[in-house]
């Protein structure tokens, strides 16, 4: 029973060690664009109230106007 237990705590130490070097080796991404070029995604914008607006922004200080409407889409 004792052998039993050994080789318990052992696995158990072991699995300790390994999560804690997987989560030591996860790095953030860097976004997928230059800092000159516009993301990928465009972020919706709410006003101070938590109101939305039918405005968009890549994240910087310019807001822009959706132009157009579709059912299948959406406002874009």
């Amino acid at each position: 029973i004792q052998w039993l237990i050994t080789i318990a705590l052992t696995f158990a130490l072991l699995f300790l060690v390994l999560i804690d070097e997987s989560a030591a080796t996860i790095e953030p991404k860097a976004p997928n664009f230059q800092y000159f070029e516009r993301p990928r995604y465009r972020y919706p914008y709410y006003d101070e109230n938590g109101r939305g607006k039918l405005l968009y922004g890549y994240g910087g200080p310019q807001l822009y106007q959706y132009k157009t409407y579709t059912p299948l889409e959406g406002i874009h």
